[in-house]
């Protein structure tokens, strides 16, 4: 005991020792947002191009560009792929190489593919393979899309999700890399809450990530008639909650099939978010006004009842 007793009292540190000579910081993986080493959470409602954001990030770092406005540090990734099928996640990920217009035989060999569709399991036996794996691959991020796939136990209870979330942290250790990941949002209407509050589940979703960015729908107005809805851009606000680093402006996107684009105009600035205060105020404008559009052509269609009946001697009594 007396052993393990000096033995902890040597991790203890004067500060004044430490600021005399402070570690070195780790590398910013996302500039201004992310660190090599650190833990990030995407956010979204399901089905809202999360896993193409990853991807596009995942380029970026095999690449060196930027995503989503922030340089990032050129490296290694690891996509791990728990949702789509082999050949479908390989169509994705060729699919944005050519929205980039960037050749394959770039950087394409930064990244590896873990499929894991129908072989995934719990995050607390996941991650000692991964660690297994990717032991001498020098990967600087990891990609786990999505997490709802190996979530251990409730994702509403505190302390099985800090847990859950703990395995994340062991990946981060033994490999240096940051590790990614996504999660969706809880059920129902999400512009009345903070960013940092969206994501389904225990609040610790919100407390253990190193930066949170949470992505939700725009409000606009699209004039642009297509034969699909499918097939026109959407719009997206990108807000984030940092441990690192000062919060940055949120950053509004158009989502147009299979990429993300920056909204250059500033057309989005003024865009309400879906479910938010100013949305509902919008829509009941609308509602309203489709009222008074409703109550205004039931008087007329009760006048040219009226005057069709006299036409033929009749008798017509019209309240309005």
């Amino acid at each position: 005991m007396g052993r393990i007793h000096r033995r902890y009292i040597r991790q203890f540190t004067r500060v004044e020792t430490l600021l005399q000579n402070p570690p070195q910081l780790a590398d910013e993986l996302i500039e201004g947002v992310l660190r090599t080493g650190h833990k990030m959470l995407i956010s979204g409602a399901s089905k809202t191009s999360k896993s193409f954001m990853l991807i596009e990030l995942a380029y970026a770092i095999a690449e060196g560009m930027n995503w989503m406005g922030k340089r990032c540090k050129q490296g290694k990734v690891l996509y791990v792929n728990l949702e789509v099928d082999r050949a479908s996640c390989i169509n994705r990920i060729s699919k944005v190489y050519k929205a980039f217009e960037m050749s394959v035989g770039n950087h394409a060999n930064n990244i590896d593919i873990w499929n894991l569709r129908g072989k995934s399991l719990p995050m607390d036996k996941l991650a000692p393979k991964l660690i297994r794996r990717a032991q001498k691959k020098e990967y600087i991020a990891i990609v786990i899309d999505p997490i709802y796939k190996v979530i251990t136990g409730d994702e509403n209870s505190a302390d099985q999700m800090a847990h859950f979330c703990n395995q994340f942290d062991k990946v981060c250790t033994e490999l240096h890399s940051a590790v990614i990941y996504c999660h969706h949002h809880s059920k129902g209407g999400q512009g009345m809450k903070r960013a940092i509050d969206r994501a389904s589940g225990s609040g610790v979703f919100a407390r253990d990530p190193d930066a949170i960015l949470d992505m939700i729908q725009l409000c606009v107005d699209d004039e642009k008639d297509t034969e699909e809805d499918s097939l026109k851009p959407t719009a997206w606000r990108i807000s984030g909650t940092l441990r690192e680093f000062p919060t940055f402006e949120a950053v509004n996107v158009w989502f147009a099939y299979p990429i993300h684009k920056m909204d250059d105009t500033g057309l989005l600035a003024m865009a309400a978010e879906e479910g938010s205060l100013a949305d509902i105020q919008a829509k009941g404008r609308v509602l309203g006004n489709q009222a008074k559009t409703a109550k205004k052509e039931s008087r007329i269609s009760k006048i040219d009842e009226a005057y069709e009946a006299l036409s033929f001697g009749g008798k017509e009594t019209v309240t309005v």
